[in-house]
Parts: C-alpha cells; sequence; structure tokens
C-alpha cells in the first residue's frame, strides 16, 4: 500500500525549452497519401529470410539519470512489497526491463533510500491520497508499427507481437507501397500530392489474425505545411448563436428559459455556409474555435443569480460523451464543416469540458464515485481559488474528481474520440485551474502520443482565468505564474491571455482610464512574462463579458446588466465606440501570439453580460454604416496579418509611447513592420529615427514625410507601414454592396448600391381603368374595369307630340316614335272626298309606302285655287299684301312636313300639326261649300 513518507513529492519537474517548431523543419512538409480501407497483397522489394525480424519488447522499460549508491522502482504492480534494482549501464545511465501486465501501475523511485517521481515521464496518477508516476504498460501479444519519414520517402517498420507472426498483408493506409520481406518494412513515395490536410491511418493484423496497435499519421502538404500557431487568428463561435443554416433542426422554445437564455438556431451547418462564402478568409481567419458539440441538457437550470432559468445552448451542460447536439446537427455535418475549413486552410478547434459534466451525464449516473462533493463556487465560505479543485459551478454541475483514475482515463479518451473521429487540429481546455493538474498534463501527453505523429502540432489552448493586480510587476506574479503552470512541452501550448486582458481591454481601450504608456508596459510584459514556447491568445471581448462595444459606449450605464428587466444596452448611436474598437483591434492584430476575436466584434456587436453578449450573429445587410465601416478595416488588418511575417512572428519593440500615441515595431530577420495608435483628437507627428525610412504606408493615412524620419499621424487613427511586400492593397476601394436596388421589389435591399439583377417581384395586379368603349374617360390600357366609367350627358329620347297616342311627357329629344289614329289621305281634288271620309283616317298619305319616292302634298290645291307642282308641292307666289285672299280664298298657309324618307310619326300622315289640319279641314270645308252654292246658282 501507498504509504505518505513514501510516496511525497520530491522535486520539481523540469524546465522545457522552445516548443514544437522543432518540428517543422522534418523532411515531411509534402507528406500526403490517398486513404484506403482495405488489406491487400504484399507487394516485395526482396525474398531474403522468413524469421523474426523485429519484435516488441515484453518488458516494460524504467530508467534514472544521476549519480547514485542504489536506485530502484517501487510500483502497485507488486502491491509496492519489493523494488526492482536498476542497473548501472553507463556511468549516471541507470536502466531495467520489468515483466508486467497490460495496464497502468503508479510507481516511483527509490535513490538512496529516498521516494521521488520519474523526472523524465510526464504522466501522472494517484495511488490512495498520493501523487504517483504511471507505467503505462501496452499489450505486447499485439504487433505494432514504427515509421520515418525522409525525403518525401515514409517507411514504416513491423514489429511483431509476442507470437513471432508476420503481417498478414498491406495495411489499410498504405496501397502503393512497397513491401520489403528482408526487413519487414513498407516504403511508399509521398511526392506529387495535393495540397491541404491528410491523414495516413495504418492498421492491420499478423497472419494470424491479431490486430496491431494502428498508426495515425496526420500533415498538411503545401502551404498548410508552414503554418505555426503564431500565424492564427482566432474566430471563436458560439454555434448556436451564428447562423441557421438549416431550419429542420431547429430547437423547441423552452418557456421557462429567461429572454436570451435559450436555444437561437444557429447550426454547424451555418457555419459551414459562411466557410464556404468566404468570410473568415477575408477576415484573415485562419482558425475557428467553436464552442462544446455535445449534447446538452434538454431542460433549463438556475443562473448564478438564482433567480432567471437559462438553457444550454452554449454547449458547456454535457449529458452525453461521445454525441453532437441534434440541435446544432449531425456528425455529417461536423464533419462536412471540419472538411470545408481544411480546403479553405482553416485549423478547428474543439473545445473540451473536462471539469464537469450535467447532473444527467451517464457518468454521473451510473459512476457518482467520478466526482468531488463540494461547495458551490463563489458562495460563502467556497472561494473560487482556495477551493477550485472540487467546488461545483452550480449544482446541477458534478465537478470530475481527475485523482480517480477511471475518470480520468475516460474523459482522456472522450478528447481523443472526438479529436481523431472529426479530424480536429486542437482544443480550447475549459476551466483549466479548476482541474487536477494531472488533467491537463496526462491529456496533452496522450495528445501528442497520438496525434503530433508526422510534425502536425495538435494546438491546445487554456481557459485559466486571472486577473490584473496593479501597476507594477510584482502585484501580478501570482497571475502569470498560475497561468504558466498549465504551459509546457507535455501540457498546454498556450492560454487565454487574460493579465494583458484586464489590463488593457477596459482600462486603456473602453474607457481610456489609464493611457498608451501603460498598453506599452503590459503588452511588453506578455511577451517576457510567459513560458518560453507558449503561444498566448490576446483577446479584448469573449463570451464571458459585456461586448467591447457596450463597455466602449459613453452613451449607455447598461452595460454591465445581464437581464431585460434590468435594462439593457442599446446599439451605439455615436463614432466613439467604433472608433475605441478599431484602435483595440489595431493593436490586438499586430501584437505577438494568435489573436482572438469573439463573433461579432469585428464590426462592433452590442449587449450587456452574459447572455446579452450572446445576440444572434448579423450579416452586413442589417449592419449600420458605422458597423460596415469597422468590418472593412478590420477585415484589412486580418489580411494585413496574414500576408506579413513580421505581424506575425516578430519580436515587439517600443519605439515611442504617450499619453495618447503608442509605436513600435514587429521584426523577424530583415522583415519589419512599425504600428502606430493615435486615440487622440488632434493629428501628431513623432520623429521615428531613420531606421524606417523605407517602411512604405500599407494601412491608414499616416507615414514618414519625405525625406525626413518625422512620422505623421491623424486623430483617431491606425497606421502600419513595413519594408515587406504585401499584396493586400493597402487602401482598397469599398466593393459597391450588392443587391437589389429596387423598392417594389420583394427583396429590395435598402444597404445595395449596385443592383445585381436578382430582384423578384409579385405578380402584377391587372392595369384598373375604365373599360367602355363609350365612356368618356375610356383607358385602352385597363384590364380590369374599376367602375369610374363616366359619360356625357344624354337628353331623353321619345315621342314629344302631344296628339301622339304614345306621347312622353318626359321626352327631351324626339326620337321619331310617335304613333297616331289613322285618317282618310285626301285623294287630290276629288269632290267626292268628305269630312267623314278625313276622320276615318283615310288619307292617301297611306300609300307613301307603296311608292317610297313619291310626295304627298297636304293639298292638292293651291292659295288660287291652281294645283300644286307635284315634284315638290309649290303654289305660286302669293301678291304682296296681308296674305288674305278675296272671295274668303283660304290663304297659302306654310305646312312643316317631314322629308320624304322621314319616319317621324309625331305628326299625322300629312306631316302636320293638328291645328294645321284643323285650318286645312276647315279651308277644303268651306272651297266645298261655295263650289255648291256657285253650282246650284248656275243651274238656277
Amino acid at each position: 500500500m501507498c504509504s505518505p513518507e513514501r510516496h511525497s513529492r520530491d522535486g520539481e519537474r523540469t524546465v522545457w525549452g522552445r516548443r514544437r517548431m522543432r518540428s517543422r523543419a522534418l523532411a515531411f512538409s509534402v507528406l500526403s497519401i490517398l486513404l484506403f480501407s482495405s488489406l491487400g497483397i504484399l507487394v516485395s522489394g526482396d525474398s531474403d529470410g522468413r524469421s523474426i525480424v523485429r519484435q516488441r519488447d515484453s518488458t516494460h522499460p524504467f530508467s534514472w539519470q544521476g549519480s547514485a549508491t542504489t536506485v530502484e522502482v517501487m510500483g502497485e504492480w507488486n502491491n509496492w512489497t519489493t523494488g526492482t534494482s536498476l542497473i548501472e549501464e553507463t556511468p549516471g545511465n541507470w536502466t531495467v526491463g520489468v515483466d508486467l501486465e497490460h495496464g497502468h501501475y503508479c510507481y516511483k523511485f527509490v535513490i538512496d533510500e529516498n521516494w521521488i517521481m520519474d523526472p523524465v515521464n510526464p504522466y501522472t496518477g494517484y495511488c490512495d491520497s498520493f501523487e504517483n508516476s504511471i507505467a503505462r504498460v501496452e499489450n505486447d501479444t499485439r504487433p505494432m508499427y514504427t515509421h520515418s519519414i525522409e525525403n518525401q520517402i515514409l517507411t514504416v517498420e513491423w514489429h511483431a507481437g509476442s507470437g513471432g507472426d508476420a503481417p498478414s498483408g498491406t495495411p489499410s493506409g498504405l496501397s502503393g507501397s512497397t513491401w520489403y520481406e528482408g526487413n519487414w518494412s513498407w516504403v511508399l513515395d509521398l511526392s506529387g500530392l495535393e495540397d491541404g490536410k491528410h491523414t495516413i491511418h495504418i492498421e492491420g493484423t499478423d497472419s494470424s489474425g491479431v490486430p496491431a496497435d494502428d498508426l495515425l499519421l496526420p500533415f498538411w502538404i503545401g502551404e498548410g505545411a508552414e503554418f505555426v500557431w503564431d500565424d492564427a487568428i482566432i474566430y471563436m463561435v458560439m454555434t448556436d448563436r451564428f447562423v441557421n443554416g438549416n431550419t429542420s433542426n431547429d430547437p423547441v422554445a423552452i418557456s421557462e428559459a429567461a429572454q436570451g437564455a435559450d436555444w437561437m438556431g444557429g447550426d454547424l451547418e451555418g457555419v459551414t455556409q459562411q466557410i464556404q462564402s468566404g468570410y473568415f478568409t477575408n477576415l484573415g481567419v485562419n482558425a475557428l474555435w467553436l464552442t462544446p458539440f455535445n449534447e446538452g441538457a434538454n431542460r433549463t437550470g438556475l443562473a448564478a443569480d438564482s433567480i432567471h432559468q437559462v438553457s444550454a445552448y452554449h454547449g458547456y451542460w454535457p449529458v452525453e460523451p461521445r454525441s453532437i447536439d441534434p440541435r446544432i446537427g449531425t456528425e455529417e455535418n461536423l464533419h462536412a464543416l471540419v472538411d470545408a475549413a481544411h480546403d479553405a486552410g482553416i485549423r478547428v478547434m474543439g473545445d473540451f469540458v473536462v471539469n464537469h459534466v450535467h447532473e444527467d451525464h451517464p457518468y454521473h449516473v451510473d459512476h457518482p464515485d467520478w466526482f468531488n462533493e463540494g461547495c458551490i463556487c463563489g458562495e460563502p465560505g467556497c472561494d473560487w481559488t482556495e477551493h477550485r479543485l472540487e467546488c461545483l459551478f452550480r449544482d446541477y454541475m458534478p465537478d470530475v474528481d481527475w485523482k480517480e483514475r477511471n475518470a480520468s482515463e475516460q474523459m482522456i479518451e472522450d478528447v481523443l474520440w472526438w479529436i481523431e473521429t472529426f479530424d480536429l487540429d486542437g482544443g480550447r481546455i475549459d476551466a483549466v485551474k479548476h482541474v487536477d493538474d494531472l488533467a491537463i498534463t496526462n491529456l496533452a501527453v496522450r495528445i501528442n502520443e497520438r496525434f503530433e505523429t508526422a510534425g502536425t502540432d495538435i494546438y491546445l489552448k487554456g481557459e485559466t482565468a486571472m486577473g490584473w493586480s496593479g501597476h507594477d510587476l510584482a502585484s501580478n506574479s501570482e497571475q502569470y505564474n498560475t497561468i504558466n503552470q498549465y504551459i509546457g512541452p507535455n501540457a498546454l501550448d498556450g492560454q487565454a491571455d487574460f493579465v494583458l486582458y484586464h489590463a488593457t481591454s477596459d482600462r486603456v481601450f473602453a474607457t481610456g482610464q489609464d493611457d498608451y504608456i501603460h498598453l506599452d508596459y503590459w503588452t511588453a510584459r506578455s511577451q517576457d512574462q510567459y513560458t518560453e514556447g507558449a503561444v498566448m491568445v490576446p483577446f479584448v471581448g469573449s463570451h464571458d463579458v459585456s461586448r467591447f462595444a457596450s463597455r466602449a459606449d459613453p452613451g449607455t450605464a447598461d452595460e454591465w446588466n445581464q437581464w431585460v428587466e434590468q435594462g439593457l444596452p442599446g446599439q451605439p448611436g455615436t463614432d466613439d465606440p467604433y472608433r475605441a474598437s478599431l484602435q483595440a483591434h489595431g493593436w490586438l492584430l499586430t501584437t505577438p501570439g494568435a489573436p482572438m476575436i469573439y463573433m461579432g466584434d469585428e464590426y462592433g456587436e452590442f449587449g450587456g453580460a452574459d447572455p446579452d453578449n450572446r445576440h444572434m450573429w448579423r450579416d452586413n445587410s442589417t449592419q449600420n454604416d458605422r458597423e460596415r465601416g469597422l468590418l472593412e478595416n478590420i477585415s484589412q488588418l486580418g489580411l494585413l496579418r496574414s500576408e506579413l511575417d513580421s505581424l506575425r512572428r516578430g519580436s515587439y519593440v517600443s519605439i515611442h509611447n504617450s499619453s495618447d500615441i503608442v509605436v513600435y515595431q514587429r521584426s523577424i530577420g530583415e522583415q519589419s513592420s512599425l504600428v502606430a495608435l493615435n486615440r487622440g483628437t488632434t493629428d501628431a507627428s513623432i520623429d521615428v529615427g531613420s531606421l524606417f525610412v523605407d517602411h512604405l504606408t500599407i494601412f491608414g493615412d499616416g507615414g514618414i514625410e519625405n525625406g525626413t524620419t518625422m512620422l505623421n499621424l491623424t486623430s483617431h487613427s491606425v497606421t502600419i507601414l513595413t519594408n515587406e511586400t504585401a499584396t493586400v492593397d493597402p487602401e482598397p476601394e469599398p466593393e459597391p454592396i450588392q443587391g437589389c436596388t429596387d423598392s417594389s421589389a420583394d427583396n429590395y435591399d435598402p444597404t445595395a448600391e449596385v443592383d445585381d439583377g436578382t430582384c423578384t417581384f409579385p405578380e402584377p395586379d391587372p392595369v384598373q381603368g375604365c373599360t367602355d368603349l363609350n365612356a368618356t374617360n375610356h383607358d385602352p390600357l385597363a384590364e380590369e374595369d374599376d367602375g369610374s366609367c363616366t359619360y356625357p350627358v344624354q337628353q331623353i329620347e321619345g315621342c314629344t307630340d302631344l296628339n301622339a297616342t304614345n306621347y312622353n311627357e318626359n321626352a327631351e329629344f324626339d326620337d321619331g316614335s310617335c304613333e297616331y289614329p289613322s285618317t282618310q289621305p285626301v285623294q287630290g281634288n276629288d269632290s267626292n272626298t268628305t269630312d267623314s271620309d278625313l276622320q276615318n283616317g283615310t288619307n292617301n298619305e297611306t300609300n307613301s309606302t307603296n311608292n317610297p319616292d313619291s310626295i304627298v302634298c297636304p293639298t292638292d290645291i293651291c292659295w288660287d285655287g291652281s294645283s300644286r307642282d307635284p315634284s315638290d308641292c309649290s303654289c305660286p307666289e302669293e301678291p304682296d299684301g296681308d296674305g288674305s285672299t278675296d272671295g274668303g280664298i283660304t290663304p297659302n298657309i306654310p305646312i312643316e312636313t317631314d322629308p320624304p324618307n322621314s319616319t317621324n310619326d309625331d305628326e299625322s300622315a300629312g306631316g302636320m300639326s293638328q291645328s294645321t289640319r284643323l285650318i286645312l279641314i276647315g279651308s277644303i270645308g268651306m272651297f266645298l261649300l261655295l263650289s255648291s252654292f256657285a253650282m246650284m246658282a248656275r243651274r238656277n
């Protein structure tokens, strides 16, 4: 059994040197291979020998270096009962092999009776309550592979298991290779392969069917092979709040969740769409950090205020170890995202929650002994630092006990599964200081062993939330030391630079409380206070703090509020926050490390504290002019960083600092860039010396005046000069916004400056108007009558003759429809015609229908007794006078008649009015009477 005095730790770990850049010089920069999954027939390059050529060791090696009298190894494989002595093979070099069964064992060295941990084995664990080195003994019954790469030639060697058998065939991943039986190796030419990321997964069995331990070789070809993580611009994506690329997987709203604290529909497909659109490439972004993929809780939990309910949209409450939350997508969606990113030269980082799970997680349900029983972090008597290893973030978030070996090994295996299954390029480790040190070390060791086999660095970034403790360096030593303790060759590659964040983001850029002298000093401290070789991650905003634009907005006092009832900050209405953001990001993107942009900060998204700092991301169609202007500038800065070696890998040297101006140089070898920030309201000139006279302005309006060493700077400006060649246009003409410019279109874009021909319109309504040809307002273009027709005023037509049988008293215009009683026609000068004949209507006009050309005269007798002219009914002209005749002769009375073909029925058949007929009848009667008297007189 373990004893306290025997297993107390003695000594510190060795200090490590420069990080993984050493591997970049390896000769496999153009590695690649087309992957095949089936075993093939061995293609032999020779046929010498069939004996065992190479066999894995059946014992586990232990070694120690140093001067001692006796060196032993003690371990739990025999319950710590006896030790095994190491042999000093050469002075100071002690070794021994111990025959052990496959498994993990605690052990320590006993050096001259002093118990110490193995100084060269970083993998540790607990036996009882004591930390020990861990011997990980492999299964020697299984064959294994080793490999080497030289001059684009991959050589893979076979090591037989304890059975001594040769391979059964060509392993998967080595199709096309040549088998050399004499030395049990395959040789594969890797030249001439496509650029991009490739992974050779070598799997096979021996001739007895025993599977070999597989070998994974991930690598990049082409430009990507030269990448180091100092080259990265990391863009953080909270997947649910980014882009909704597939509405079919939209989550069901949880009614209990507070406003802003529920799922909103962003998904993996939305991220893929933005990768393929070139959005990230145009920002200079070449690494994505996505929030956890794990399936999260399907219910809410209390926020830290113990009032508001929040859901698991953020991904940090896992309920499954190896499944993707269906509300953000599927395994196929994540594969597609990573493939699209790699095609675009973008690395993808997962976010791994190793400190806790949600209480619904099967590990908590099935293995409650894997978890700590602690207080709630931050509550009275439960300080975040003092109880950092066992306190719970919330009571529904069980805290993993990494001292429990089964728990720690399972958590590590899960992280390895995510990286391997989805070909990830790195990971962000959540809540680093809240897990035991061995969690980070063991995880890093296993990742390095599994994935860093062919020169590709799997970048591990930690979140160790520390602060800034004052203006002197000594006050911040604990802050730096705590962050540093998790960084090393078998630990994290870097961490979020919390000290620099707290020293600058609010104090310098958002509020202006501290000046640019302060900025320059603490930027320089980040270069000399962290572990050598660490790739730190500077940032000005994140998903855990209020939005930078709101913190820099003098028009709001709500920037730290979380909930709607408190009052939340709105969109800034002045230039101030956007000017401050340009200063902050101008600095961020030109300082050493791998800077991180939190989604939306590139255009100045606003918002209060969590969850209000997690609005849905917006594209430029919903941004205002200030936001679009900021986005253009930050995109330009990002692209310049990606172009210039000095901005990515150069050292930091201060050239000038004052209250509102800072000038610094980034340089590597002969390549140099000069960065100048002026947050002041006035222009300024700074003498920068003769070193930079050959530097040309590639960003901003400032520059070195010709023939002088004076650097001229405009107010509120960021200026970059360089002696490198940059292909990025230093003053690009902004591309006009394309879209539909027709305001009547369904898809009208009010921000569009150039019509791109995409306008779509609703089906046009028919043209309304008057369609009646007889209307005064007839519209020949009208397709549908709208009832607007107007017409000329018309007189009422009808019979206007009072004597007609169909007289119409309302008629205003005679339409010729009058009808009369029948009368006897007048037969010329017929002496037999009687009044009764006339009264009977036997007028000879009725005969006119038989001869339409004949003219019917009202009477055949003229005033002088002569007959009328039958052609026009005319009579001789009367003599002058009063018109009366002597002897009672009827005067010539003008009678109106219708034209010969008239159909007017208002008058009698003679075309005369009733009064005219009466006069005529009376005259005829008088004439006949007088004629009778005359005849009687002659007879007498």
